[in-house]
């Protein structure tokens, strides 16, 4: 790849000045959390002689608790508010349409979901054939594909990013409160029993997160010395600190005294859930979050101009996509090699023993999917699009993008007791919608893909009112 080509010390020369390295860094770090969050919830103990497979926090109550630190996609979106904010700006100037900026979203951010799908569809018919249980068949195929989740609740957000930034230039942090006052309604109403409403907040509350995002773009210009533009995140590490203590309190609030469960993800057999749909104490954790993140920017952004340090985050951060959605296979072939081989002790118990054969766990997964990451990471950078696609052929692209991939998540890619074994419906919705939104098309080769500081997109994040702003 011709980021690996280039030195630390070549990397930072041709970063552009001014650019908001934190951002990057921050983008990284929280898929790198989420990743080995994922790893770590795997249970596999030995019941009466047979495999089973759980969740820890099924397993240990307690660690719910974990969950606020290992359930980080606020800070996702949050970086993806402030990218999108830089980003729109270049491409209004430009004239880009609704339709172009879509797919330029799609295609960067849906490319790495086509060798996942093309490579489970077979190998889950092959292991059906040699016997492998229907259920555990199922549950593998659920497994790996469950971080599709986030792609499609972010290209919805990416999708209405031309609406909601109009709102924020014209309302501010006003239009920050309606979507969080919005997504309070819809959490009632949800509460209340009234039917589908819920599942409306994966657009509010990320929406209000990314919302956010765009906020800290304004921070950015305005310290850049933007006329007009006002400041609303705290720029101060004790206001910043002050913001992070009154987003976990009312976390606190929320989680003791109001009901909402203490996990930050969905449980198996709970009654409710922060996740599946989203609850209002997901916000609260963003508030949490993005304080905490806010009062160690300078820190942070005095290691990044290290050029070691800045040079494996642009290196690692351009295959982010393919770490995120690959490490949950990983995982699944570390299982599959070293579980049935007797190779790693099973324990019957989540015990001392367990827990300290979590670093050990961890080392495996990370290097099977350091094997997985360079083999399909070409797949996350997009050539340009052949031609201008329609609003009518964007729409739909999304739409079934969207509803193939959460259906999928749901379902698995393979469906016991059906003759293939194989989601035609879902997988065709999906098929159709990445064809209209110009995201099946070979990947680049390696010397094709772009430098890094360059205009890659979406894998970095650029400075305020760069021309070569992209998303995430």
């Amino acid at each position: 790849m011709s980021e690996l080509r280039l030195t630390a010390d070549e990397i930072a020369a041709r970063t552009p000045e001014g650019r908001n390295r934190y951002a990057d860094a921050l983008r990284l770090v929280s898929i790198v959390i989420v990743v080995y969050g994922h790893w770590l919830l795997a249970v596999v103990s030995v019941r009466d002689g047979q495999l089973e497979a759980a969740n820890l926090l099924t397993v240990e109550p307690w660690t719910h608790w974990l969950t606020w630190i290992f359930q980080v996609m606020p800070l996702f979106f949050f970086v993806g508010g402030y990218a999108n904010a830089a980003a729109f700006r270049s491409a209004r100037r430009k004239g880009v349409t609704w339709a172009d900026w879509v797919r330029g979203r799609a295609r960067r951010l849906l490319r790495p979901v086509v060798p996942l799908v093309v490579l489970w569809i077979p190998v889950a018919g092959a292991l059906a054939y040699l016997g492998v249980s229907r259920e555990l068949l199922q549950f593998a195929t659920q497994v790996v594909i469950v971080p599709v989740w986030f792609l499609a609740a972010y290209l919805i957000i990416c999708a209405f990013v031309p609406i909601s930034y109009v709102l924020h230039e014209r309302l501010g942090v006003v239009a920050l409160g309606l979507f969080v006052g919005l997504a309070v309604l819809v959490d009632l109403l949800h509460l209340a029993g009234v039917p589908a409403v819920g599942w409306s907040n994966f657009l509010w509350i990320w929406g209000a997160v990314h919302q956010a995002g765009y906020l800290w773009h304004d921070s950015d210009r305005a310290a850049a010395g933007g006329s007009g533009i006002r400041s609303w995140l705290p720029r101060t590490v004790p206001s910043a600190i002050a913001m992070a203590v009154a987003g976990y309190g009312l976390l606190l609030v929320l989680t003791q005294l109001l009901g909402y469960p203490i996990s930050m993800v969905g449980v198996d057999g709970a009654t409710r859930s922060n996740n599946s749909p989203p609850s209002i104490a997901l916000v609260a954790l963003a508030v949490g979050q993005v304080g905490l993140a806010l009062a160690l920017r300078k820190p942070a952004e005095r290691l990044l101009e290290r050029p070691r340090v800045w040079g494996t985050v642009v290196v690692t951060g351009s295959f982010t996509m393919t770490l995120y959605l690959w490490h949950m296979t990983a995982m699944v072939a570390v299982a599959a090699a070293l579980i049935p081989t007797g190779v790693w002790p099973t324990r019957e118990t989540v015990d001392a023993t367990w827990w300290w054969q979590r670093p050990l766990w961890w080392l495996a997964c990370t290097a099977a999917v350091a094997v997985l990451v360079p083999l399909f990471g070409r797949y996350e950078h997009a050539g340009a699009p052949r031609s201008r696609p329609s609003k009518i052929r964007a729409a739909i692209g999304v739409t079934l993008a969207t509803a193939g991939m959460g259906l999928l998540v749901f379902g698995g890619l393979h469906r016991p007791g059906t003759a293939t074994g194989v989601p035609w419906i879902e997988l065709g919705m999906l098929v159709v919608g990445l064809g209209a939104l110009g995201v099946l098309r070979k990947p680049q080769r390696p010397d094709e893909l772009p430098a890094p500081g360059g205009a890659a997109e979406p894998a970095e994040v650029a400075p305020p009112e760069s021309e070569d702003a992209a998303a995430p």
